[in-house]
C-alpha cells in the first residue's frame, strides 16, 4: 500500500471562505489564541500561538474570527468527495487533513509521478493551501507532509532511514511533551527511535509510543473509508459582496471544479444545476440550469452556468452562493477514437444549443424530434428535452410536408398536379388516430409530374378523393 497525505494549515481560515493569500489583514482564533493567520497577517508579524492584544499591536487593522470546527469538518468531507476521482479508499483526518490509498491508483494515471501531478495542479486550482508526503504507511505519510517533505517514500525498507531526519514538532504531542523531549535533547524521530521503547512510554504516555509504530508499520492502522455523496450541494461565501454577475465567476468555477472531482470519481455526469445566490436582507435568486445531454466538463458547465447569469438582473450585492445538483447520472468514461460514431451527437453543436438556451431560456431553443405515431401530421414534435427520439416508420417519407394537404383535380379518378402524375410506389396504407378523434385512413403513393417533380400523394379511402402531402427532395 501506498499513502498520500495532504495536510491543510490554511483550513480554518478557508472554511470560513477567506483567501489566505487575500489582502485584508485576517486571523482565526481559538480559546484567545491565534491558530491561523492570512499572509498580509503574517507580513505583519503576526503568528500562530499569540494572543490577539499582541497580533493587534503588530498589525492594528487585523481582523480576528472565531474558529468554526463545524465549518471545518463540513469543508473536510466535501474535499474528500472530491478527492474521490484519485482513490477510492479516502479518509479524513481531523482536523486538518486527508488520506488517499493510491498504491491501487498509479496504474489509472501512468505511474505515481503523473498521479501526483495531476492531484497538486487540481488542489491548487481549488484555491486551497497544502503540503503533501507519501509513503507506505498513513502516518508516516502525514508525518512527511506536516514536515513538508514531498520527495515520495515508496520503498518500506527506507521509511526508517527517512523518518530519523524529521522534527519532534511533526509528532501529535502536547506543548508540555514537547518541552520535555527537548529538554531531554531529543530534537528527532531518530532521537526518539534511540531512546528505550519502555522508557519512552512511562515517560510520554503510550501515545508517543503508537505514533512511531504506525508510522514505521510495526503495528496495523486500519483507516476508515470516506464514501462519498450522490447529490452535490456546496454552499461558499463570498469575501466580499459581488455587485454584478461578472465577479462571481471565480466563485462559481471554484465550485463547480469541487463538483467535477466528485462526479468523476463517481463515474457519473450531471444534467440539471440549481443555482442560489444569496443577498442581504432579501430572498436568494434562484436559477435552473439544464443541459441536454449530462457533463462532468467543469469548464462547459461553467460557459453554461456564466450565459446563464447574463440574463440575471441582480435584485441586491451577491454574499453567498449555493450550487446544487440532486441528481448525479451514470456517465462511464468514454474511450478515444478515430472515426466519431454516426449516431453520436456532434458536442459542438449540442454546446452551442446549451449556451444559447442558457442565454436566452430554456424554451427560446426548440428542435425537432420524432413522435411514436404513423400520422404523418403527428409523427413529429418541437422538443426542448433530450428524451430518445422514436424510431422513424418504415418507408421513405418527403423533405417537406405541407401543414394541410391539397386537394387535387382528379378527372377520371386519376390525380393531377401541374399535370397527370405518375405512380411510382405504392399504396402504404395508414390508418389511426380514433383515440383522440382525427381518425385517417389513406393510401399513400409516391408520383411524378411531367415537369419531374416527386410528390407524396394519398387517397382519402372514405371518400375516396386525392390530396398532395408533401414534396421529395
Amino acid at each position: 500500500m501506498l499513502w498520500l497525505a495532504l495536510y491543510l494549515p490554511q483550513l480554518p481560515l478557508e472554511a470560513l471562505g477567506l483567501d489566505s493569500n487575500g489582502d485584508t489583514t485576517v486571523a482565526v482564533t481559538e480559546n484567545q489564541i491565534i491558530i491561523c493567520c492570512n499572509q498580509a497577517a503574517r507580513s505583519s508579524g503576526v503568528q500562530p500561538g499569540q494572543s490577539p492584544t499582541e497580533a493587534r499591536t503588530l498589525a492594528p487593522t487585523l481582523q480576528l474570527l472565531e474558529r468554526q470546527h463545524q465549518a471545518e469538518t463540513r469543508a473536510l468531507h466535501h474535499l474528500a468527495d472530491w478527492a474521490y476521482q484519485f482513490s477510492s479508499h479516502v479518509s479524513p483526518r481531523q482536523p486538518e487533513g486527508l488520506l488517499l490509498e493510491i498504491g491501487a491508483s498509479t496504474r489509472l494515471f501512468g505511474g505515481l509521478e503523473p498521479l501526483v501531478h495531476h492531484l497538486v495542479a487540481a488542489f491548487d486550482a481549488l484555491g486551497h493551501a497544502h503540503c503533501h508526503g507519501i509513503a507506505p504507511t498513513p502516518t508516516a505519510a502525514w508525518l512527511f507532509a506536516l514536515a513538508s517533505e514531498p520527495d515520495p517514500v515508496v520503498d518500506p525498507g527506507a521509511l526508517a532511514a527517512r523518518l530519523q531526519h524529521l522534527p519532534c514538532r511533526v509528532l501529535d504531542l502536547s506543548p508540555r511533551q514537547q518541552q520535555a523531549l527537548a529538554g531531554l535533547g531529543v530534537h528527532s524521530l531518530g532521537d526518539c527511535l534511540r531512546l528505550p521503547r519502555r522508557d519512552l512510554a512511562r515517560r510520554f504516555g503510550r501515545g508517543l509510543l503508537l505514533q512511531l509504530e504506525h508510522a514505521l508499520g510495526e503495528r496495523p492502522e486500519p483507516r476508515p473509508a470516506h464514501r462519498p455523496s450522490r447529490r452535490f450541494h456546496r454552499h461558499l461565501d463570498l469575501p466580499a459582496e459581488a455587485h454584478d454577475t461578472a465577479s462571481l465567476g471565480f466563485a462559481l468555477q471554484r465550485l463547480l471544479r469541487e463538483l467535477a472531482g466528485l462526479l468523476r470519481g463517481l463515474e457519473g455526469g450531471v444534467q440539471h444545476l440549481h443555482l442560489a445566490l444569496h443577498h442581504l436582507h432579501r430572498n436568494a435568486s434562484r436559477m435552473d440550469i439544464g443541459l441536454l445531454r449530462p457533463s462532468r466538463d467543469s469548464e462547459h458547465l461553467l460557459s453554461i452556468c456564466q450565459h446563464r447569469l447574463e440574463r440575471e438582473h441582480l435584485a441586491a450585492p451577491v454574499i453567498a452562493l449555493c450550487l446544487r445538483a440532486d441528481r448525479i447520472r451514470s456517465l462511464p468514461p468514454q474511450d478515444a477514437s478515430l472515426l466519431a460514431e454516426p449516431d453520436q451527437p456532434d458536442p459542438d453543436q449540442q454546446q452551442l444549443s446549451e449556451r444559447l438556451g442558457a442565454r436566452l431560456g430554456e424554451h427560446a431553443v426548440t428542435g425537432l424530434a420524432s413522435a411514436a405515431d404513423h400520422r404523418p401530421e403527428h409523427a413529429w414534435h418541437h422538443d426542448t428535452s433530450p428524451a430518445e427520439e422514436q424510431p422513424p416508420p418504415p418507408g421513405e417519407r418527403p423533405l417537406w410536408l405541407l401543414s394541410t394537404p391539397l386537394p387535387l383535380d382528379s378527372p377520371r379518378g386519376h390525380p393531377c398536379w401541374h399535370g397527370p402524375l405518375s405512380l411510382e410506389c405504392g399504396p402504404e396504407r395508414i390508418e389511426g388516430g380514433w383515440w383522440d378523434g382525427a381518425d385517417i385512413s389513406r393510401d399513400y403513393y409516391q408520383a411524378r409530374n411531367p415537369r419531374g417533380s416527386r410528390v407524396w400523394i394519398f387517397r382519402e379511402r372514405r371518400e375516396q378523393r386525392w390530396f398532395l402531402h408533401g414534396f421529395f427532395g
